[in-house]
């Protein structure tokens, strides 16, 4: 009875090493970083889709615009309401 005991206890300590040994390794993906595949369009594909990234781009940047001026705006309207010292509305 023993014997079988320490052969379990052996079988354990073997098989979690083995798994400590598999995860304590390098995912290969992380270690040398993510691959970009080589797009297989041409220099017509590449013009569009780089013209569209300046779109979205100039689009991002027009609507965090957007949303600054409107920002400014709603603060200077509760600022007329913010007589009574009520800081709630800033927050």
């Amino acid at each position: 009875m023993k014997l079988r005991s320490l052969l379990f206890v052996a079988a354990g300590v073997v098989i979690g090493y083995k798994v400590a040994t598999t995860m304590h390794q390098d995912d290969p993906d992380i270690v040398r970083g993510p691959q970009r595949e080589q797009a297989s369009g041409g220099p017509a594909l590449r013009l569009v889709s780089g013209g569209a990234q300046r779109i979205a781009d100039q689009a991002g940047v027009l609507s965090l615009d957007a949303i600054r001026r409107a920002r400014v705006a709603i603060r200077s309207r509760l600022s007329e309401y913010d007589e009574y010292g009520n800081d709630a509305s800033w927050n």
